[in-house]
C-alpha cells in the first residue's frame, strides 16, 4: 500500500501547476486531481470538500477510486464503499507558497491513508 501511495504522489507531484487546483472556486465534492480520464492509472484522487471562508482553508479529501488495480485498495473500496474518504486534509488557499503548502497537504492525506489502509 505505501508503494501506490507513493506512486500516487509522484504521478500528482508531475502535474504542472497543481497546487493552482486548490481554489476556492473548487465546488464541494467535485475533484481536484487527476482527471477522470486517469482513474485506472492513478487509483486515487483528491476532491474538494468544504471551502471555509473565514479561515480560507479548503478541506480536501482522498478517495480509492473505483477502477483501482491494487488489490489492497479494491478491498478497502469494497468494505467502506468508494465515496468513503481515506484522508483528509485542509489546504490554505490564502498561503503565499501554495506549492509548499501543496506538498505538506499530500504528506498528510499519504500519511492518514497508511493509518487507514494499515
Amino acid at each position: 500500500i505505501s508503494k501506490v501511495l507513493g506512486t500516487f504522489v509522484q504521478k500528482v507531484q508531475g502535474f504542472k501547476n497543481a497546487s493552482s487546483k486548490f481554489t476556492s472556486s473548487v465546488t464541494e465534492s467535485n475533484r481536484i486531481l487527476p482527471s477522470r480520464n486517469k482513474d485506472t492509472d492513478f487509483q486515487l484522487r483528491i476532491d474538494a470538500g468544504y471551502y471555509d471562508s473565514t479561515s480560507k482553508g479548503l478541506n480536501v479529501v482522498l478517495q480509492v477510486n473505483s477502477q483501482a488495480k491494487s488489490p489492497a485498495l479494491r478491498d478497502w473500496a469494497r468494505k467502506n464503499k468508494t465515496h468513503t474518504k481515506l484522508a483528509t486534509a485542509t489546504f490554505d488557499t490564502a498561503a503565499v507558497n501554495k506549492n509548499t503548502k501543496f506538498q505538506k497537504v499530500l504528506k498528510a492525506l499519504v500519511a492518514e491513508g497508511k493509518s487507514k489502509l494499515g
